[in-house]
């Protein structure tokens, strides 16, 4: 099926002075610092893969938990029916997709039936009680069944399934109560990976394993220090995956994992634990070292509980809107970026950034003025919750809200915790009045409306009650006509701006990836699902 879609632009390999795009482009040349190696091929097999954690994950249960440290945590150990497309070739952030466990997939001419065939041969890890079995369509039952059962945070994303059958052992078909064009992206989610009956029925604790059908597979876990993967013997990818393996080691000091990058002991740090002048200092000083720049479909956030006092008014959460000078945050602390209305820039469906910064301009003077419209003339004093688990920047750019909003009069004290605390508790149980922090970045505007700002949405952790955007929400769905339902969930961007206001999108930050020399065959996704690991090779 063919319709129009937004993809996040071509991945950027920038060098320390100059940025050059490269889709399929070529390796480095010239010396330049920090170019990404490609067409350097064929792939050598073999090595492992030494990554660097910021902090480690809670739980490996990615159907119970949202946070991005669970889902990368076991990305490349689970498959999906279909998986978003990635490669030299691919621009970056593309909802194009391709089977997974699908080998083919079709859906009816009113767009409300859809039947995937799965890839025959398929074996699930050789792990108990799973034991290397044949992937069947049962699996796909289970796993659908479970997300049902336990009320799991992505439920709305199938919220209009109704009904799942398997006629035969290799055969799914999703019955869905009105017409979805874009189901096939839904499928796509990380968060709808398969997972085995046995696992499904509690024959597996996968709070502490995972077992799947993915390229690699989980051998240990050891809480808040490393986890170490092994190559699956048995992935349905012939020749696949290159890496022998690869290791996450948990170092939430920021000069840690610079310190293991210059020594050769780490291949990979992200953005999450470094600024621009870090990076393009490290560009400098190591010789080979490469950098991918990714344009931004992270969400920078300040969330505000609408039950609570005073953040229950619009008036109080418009001023907190207007008075953090967005475009300041990423001039200073970001390599680049885009001020972002509630759907991510990039993405099919959003509002053109210079009308979210015409709606939500920086007003510090019009944000005093809504405080004392809401009866707050001299201001509050609230508390704002922040992580470290997210690294340095995090806490930095909330410094950064902090000093904002005493401008205006609003005096905000920083609570600043340990990630398990905040992603498991503090947050999705509304225990804040303000809070600033990232979201993981999700791949469809439905998504973000219907999981986010829907009444009965899963990730409804700001607490939005809104009947008109519920409708506007549900409606949206059944547009098939592309260019109609386009504008209205630009419409539904506007309304969530000037009549909601949380959760507060500010921008999307461009990513940055340093990885060491030997590093090949780089090509992520926005989804952070990690599958693309299965491409990664390391050149002698």
């Amino acid at each position: 099926m063919s319709r129009p879609h937004k993809t996040a632009g071509a991945l950027l390999a920038v060098g320390l002075l100059t940025s050059a795009c490269f889709g399929s482009g070529s390796g480095a040349s010239d010396g330049e610092a920090g170019q990404l190696v490609r067409n350097d091929g064929p792939p050598q097999s073999g090595g492992t893969f030494q990554i660097a954690g910021t902090t480690d994950t809670t739980s490996l249960d990615f159907q119970k938990e949202a946070a991005y440290a669970v889902h990368t945590s076991v990305g490349a150990v689970y498959s999906r029916l279909l998986a978003f497309r990635t490669g030299d070739d691919v621009e970056y952030g593309t909802n194009e997709v391709e089977g997974d466990l699908a080998e083919e997939w079709e859906v009816s001419d009113d767009a409300r039936t859809w039947t995937i065939t799965l890839r025959d041969g398929v074996k699930w890890h050789d792990k108990e009680p799973v034991g290397g079995r044949a992937l069947t369509s049962d699996d796909v039952i289970c796993t659908f069944d479970r997300l049902k059962e336990i009320q799991g945070h992505a439920l709305n994303l199938i919220a209009d399934v109704e009904s799942i059958e398997n006629p035969d052992e290799r055969t799914v078909v999703f019955r869905l109560g009105s017409p979805y064009t874009a189901f096939d992206e839904t499928l796509a989610n990380p968060f709808l990976a398969i997972i085995p009956c046995e696992a499904a029925e509690g024959g597996v604790d996968l709070a502490t394993e995972a077992i799947g059908t993915g390229p690699f597979m989980l051998e240990s876990w050891n809480r808040d220090q490393e986890r170490v993967y092994v190559k699956n013997p048995d992935y349905f990818v012939e020749g696949q995956p290159y890496l022998d393996g690869y290791t996450t080691t948990i170092m939430p000091d920021v000069q840690a994992q610079i310190a293991a990058l210059r020594s050769g002991k780490i291949d990979m740090m992200t953005a999450l634990s470094t600024e621009k002048r870090q990076v393009d200092q490290l560009l400098s000083q190591v010789e080979g070292l490469q950098k991918s720049e990714e344009e931004g479909t992270t969400q920078t956030r300040v969330f505000m509980n609408a039950q609570e006092e005073p953040f229950d008014q619009l008036e109080v959460r418009r001023a907190v809107a207007l008075a953090i000078d967005k475009q300041g945050m990423i001039d200073t602390i970001r390599s680049g970026g885009a001020v972002s209305g509630p759907i991510t820039p990039s993405m099919f469906g959003s509002m053109p950034t210079k009308d979210v910064e015409e709606l939500l301009p920086y007003d510090p003077e019009e944000a005093r003025r809504l405080l004392a419209e809401a009866g707050y003339p001299d201001g509050f004093q609230a508390t704002m919750v922040v992580t470290t688990g997210y690294g340095e920047t995090i806490v930095r750019e909330a410094q950064w809200v902090q000093e904002d909003l005493a401008k205006v009069g609003i005096d905000v004290e920083l609570d600043v915790q340990d990630y398990a605390t905040y992603a498991g508790d503090t947050w999705p149980n509304g225990e804040y009045q303000i809070s600033y922090g990232l979201q993981t970045p999700m791949l469809t505007a439905d998504e973000y409306l219907s999981t986010e700002y829907h009444s009965d949405g899963s990730r409804n952790w700001s607490f939005v009650d809104d009947p008109t955007l519920d409708d506007l929400i549900e409606k949206q769905r059944t547009i098939a006509d592309a260019d109609e339902r386009e504008q209205a969930l630009q419409e539904i961007d506007r309304y969530v701006l000037e009549n909601v206001a949380t959760p507060l999108p500010l921008y999307v930050f461009n990513g940055q990836t340093l990885l060491s020399p030997r590093v090949r065959g780089w090509n992520p996704h926005p989804d952070y699902s990690t599958r693309e690991y299965e491409n990664i090779w390391l050149k002698d």
